[in-house]
């Protein structure tokens, strides 16, 4: 199950990506790249926690679930934004110079300045999810 749908993205004012499979292509890229970052977290093979409970559960859990569903439609929009959904993608399009012959361009690219280290994650995406207590490093000591 896809952590948003075209249809939520739309009713949560997101308006950037207007086509429901580009916007389902970069879904599954986000996907991705959060559950890696918050340790598969709301994943629904690891069944650690329910997103669809959390939207229904107590006032935190209710703000968590929508903040996660926000993050995930803030990376869509990066990700259509840099035109790349994968970490290497986005990278590649961060071309600063380019030399053909005696012609030398030079962008000024900071694609790099809105990405969080080498995750692909836009950095308003990971604010989020420090916010919200998903982008901790503990170590269980039960």
């Amino acid at each position: 199950m896809a952590y948003l749908t075209f249809k939520e993205y739309q009713q949560n004012g997101f308006t950037m990506i207007t086509d429901e499979t580009i916007f389902d292509q970069h879904e599954v890229a986000a996907e991705t790249q959060i559950d890696i970052t918050t340790q598969f977290f709301y994943n629904a093979d690891y069944a650690a926690h329910s997103l669809v409970d959390d939207l229904v559960g107590n006032q935190w859990q209710v703000f968590r679930a929508k903040q996660f569903k926000r993050a995930v439609a803030l990376q869509c929009d990066y990700f259509d934004e840099v035109g790349a959904d994968t970490p290497i993608g986005i990278a590649n399009q961060d071309l600063s110079s380019i030399e053909i012959g005696r012609t030398h361009v030079q962008a000024n690219s900071n694609v790099n300045a809105t990405n969080f280290g080498k995750t692909g994650l836009a950095n308003g995406v990971v604010a989020i999810l420090a916010q919200i207590g998903l982008m901790s490093r503990a170590v269980s000591y039960r």
